[in-house]
């Protein structure tokens, strides 16, 4: 075992009850398997997709889920406030009113509420939120302090440090422990964590992997750090550098507790500008610790990732890039301890998810595996986007893979949610299967910009000096570098084009800014939970919904409709009063209050002669049916008023339920 380098040797080597399961579980049914073909692979399991529920309104970016590894009805959700697409041109820098948020859901993810931390302050950032054993649930956040925006932007507490802040709880929320507070001599950011799962001296142990915000913008070194946290957040480490290494900005990425208690710290690295050569091969490093975080091997190229977007299209997405996403296996099962990483990475016209995996804990590496099933863009198409990959193992094996995709969109503006899964350990993997009831795009009458590729220099840029910038404040600083870096990446894209060129684009209408993450868990049912952004009500919304993978999917029962209005709570929403056209239109879902399973095709019908009804296709899941318990997408229902009249409907809903 080696002690920690603070600085790499040169000659670092690179290497190659909730509703659906119980659902799924009562009937046993025969599958109704999708009819895609699997490219990557022979499997074709039923994947069932549940209703899309909204978590609370509001608008929200970078969320992450966590499910309790002993109770599969109660989830904890967090994310960052406010969304951040299509501001107007009087926005202003928001980082001062920046936030996080997080939500508790005791029925499996059909409803939330939001929950306050005890100590908790404004200026948070990449929250994360972990299951621990013995029932203990971590969230972090990154704050915003002193030594990054705090005293500079307006309503920031200045902090003498960065500060990195975690809760927990034993008892699924009913009390927290927290915050500590994790110092941070640098300051924080993307900070990542893993519980200790292991039978060995520090289970139940956290570890906070994090690496320093602003070196970029100050000096060539950059830096990773470790805490540790015991006795249920009670017992906090100083920040132990981990690793220093020159030439571009460090990335946490999650680090892996193995069942033998061995930690594997993974981070990546990118460069600037991000239209840089060196992006299309950036590092993935690990390090690994056999005795708890106090010693370490030395830092490891694993392998190497591409661009995560394209260079020439920084001026609008630079905001897009994401992050290589870890996740690992911690059944006992036979594929227990292997390691999966999934990132995006863009080539030609297209973009495309990968995938790679460790079976020897992250000693060696798989090949990497393309995931995305789609055919690439026809000629002269719009590229072709798709990103922000995160994958998840639940308690029976099971990798899945969710990620933002374009491809059926012909414009390329709207995204919605795919998902795919291994049953083999990564193996192969299924057919791509959306997730999403809904695209999220822009507004449709959202403008284009302008772009100039001119011969003759700008007499007004002015190129200032590194010494220059170093005199500058950290906002004065980020203005300034990040415009030399769209300066840069446009010159590249044109390179040696000798006639000037205007173009109208519309990158800044596919709305890349959903932030750099998004979530997915596995139950204690082995239900996976997909969190992610979704503008179908035209607002960055925090969506989720239920994913089962399973040979056997459940079929609907023979028979004629019924009157089930007996075994349907009917939820509205606050009704969109329009006086001049004398209506009140209310959004309405359905809820399966009864012992059996409601099945499609569902109607709510007005009990008057005029034959009004309104069908629920599409708004109970793939498969068209509610489990007990489970909560439809709304539908609008619209009734008419008089100006200052009361009004009335009188209904039954018509289905069929299994019982």
């Amino acid at each position: 075992m080696k002690t920690t380098p603070h600085h790499p040797p040169t000659d670092i080597v690179e290497r190659n009850n909730p509703p659906l399961p119980r659902l799924l579980t009562a009937l046993a049914a025969l599958a109704v398997v999708l009819a895609a073909a699997a490219p990557l692979g022979a499997q074709s399991p039923a994947v069932v997709v549940g209703p899309n529920l909204r978590v609370g309104p509001g608008q929200y970016n970078e969320p992450w889920i966590a499910a309790s590894p002993d109770n599969p009805d109660f989830l904890i959700a967090v994310t960052q406030t406010g969304g951040m697409s299509f501001p107007s041109a009087a926005a202003t820098q928001g980082l001062s009113a920046r936030s996080n948020a997080a939500f508790l859901s005791r029925n499996g993810g059909v409803s939330w509420e939001p929950v306050t931390l005890p100590g908790s302050e404004t200026g948070s950032f990449d929250p994360m939120v972990v299951p621990g054993p013995d029932g203990r649930m971590w969230i972090l956040y990154c704050y915003i302090g002193a030594n990054t925006l705090g005293g500079i932007l307006p309503d920031q507490p200045a902090r003498s440090n960065g500060t990195i802040m975690v809760w927990s709880t034993d008892d699924e929320g009913a009390t927290w422990v927290g915050p500590a507070r994790l110092r941070s001599p640098v300051p924080p950011d993307h900070a990542r964590i893993a519980a200790d799962w292991s039978d060995g001296p520090h289970r139940g142990r956290l570890y906070v992997v994090w690496n320093d915000v602003r070196d970029s913008f100050i000096r060539d070194d950059f830096q990773l750090f470790l805490h540790t946290l015991d006795d249920g957040g009670k017992t906090v480490s100083e920040p132990k550098l981990l690793t220093t290494i020159p030439g571009g900005k460090l990335v946490a990425t999650e680090p892996v507790v193995l069942s033998d208690g061995a930690l594997l710290v993974t981070f990546y690295q990118y460069f600037f500008p991000l239209s840089d050569d060196k992006n299309s091969q950036m590092p993935f490093f690990t390090m690994r610790s056999e005795d708890g975080g106090e010693t370490f091997t030395d830092v490891d190229v694993a392998f190497r990732v591409g661009n995560h977007s394209w260079p020439y299209a920084q001026t609008e997405m630079t905001s897009a890039f994401t992050l290589p996403i870890v996740a690992w296996d911690r059944t006992r099962g036979p594929h227990g301890d292997n390691i999966y990483i999934v990132w995006d990475q863009v080539s030609d016209d297209t973009s495309n998810i990968w995938f790679r995996r460790s079976t020897d804990g992250g000693r060696s590496w798989s090949d990497a595996m393309q995931l995305n099933d789609n055919d690439p863009p026809a000629p002269g198409a719009p590229l072709d986007d798709r990103m922000l990959p995160v994958v998840e193992v639940n308690r029976d094996g099971v990798v899945g893979v969710a990620w933002y995709d374009r491809r059926r969109d012909d414009t390329r503006r709207c995204w919605e949610l795919f998902f795919t899964s291994s049953s083999d350990g990564g193996e192969t993997f299924g057919p791509n299967v959306p997730v999403a009831s809904a695209p999220s795009c822009p507004p449709p009458a959202h403008a284009p910009v302008a772009r100039v590729h001119n011969l003759a220099a700008d007499p007004d840029v002015k190129e200032l000096s590194d010494d220059e910038i170093a005199k500058m404040d950290l906002v004065q600083r980020m203005t300034v570098v990040m415009a030399q870096q769209s300066r840069a990446a446009r010159a590249q894209y044109f390179g040696d084009l000798d006639h000037a060129s205007l173009e109208v684009s519309f990158d800044n209408a596919r709305g890349n800014q959903p932030g750099h993450y998004l979530g997915l868990a596995g139950d204690a049912n082995g239900a996976f939970h997909p969190l992610w952004i979704s503008r179908r009500n035209g607002v960055d919304e925090l969506f989720t919904t239920t994913v089962e993978v399973a040979p056997d999917a459940p079929s609907a029962p023979m028979g004629e409709e019924a009157d089930i209005t007996a075994d349907l709570l009917v939820v509205t929403g606050p009704p969109a009063y329009d006086p001049a056209a004398g209506t009140a239109t209310i959004d309405v879902q359905l809820r399966n209050v009864s012992e059996g399973v409601v099945h499609g095709p569902v109607r709510l019908r007005a009990v008057d002669d005029e034959g009004r009804e309104w069908s629920f296709e599409g708004k109970m899941g793939s498969h068209d049916m509610l489990p007990p318990g489970g909560l439809s997408e709304p539908v609008k229902v619209e009734v008419a008023v008089d100006a200052g009249r009361d009004a009335r409907l009188d209904f039954r809903v018509f289905g069929r339920v299994t019982r």
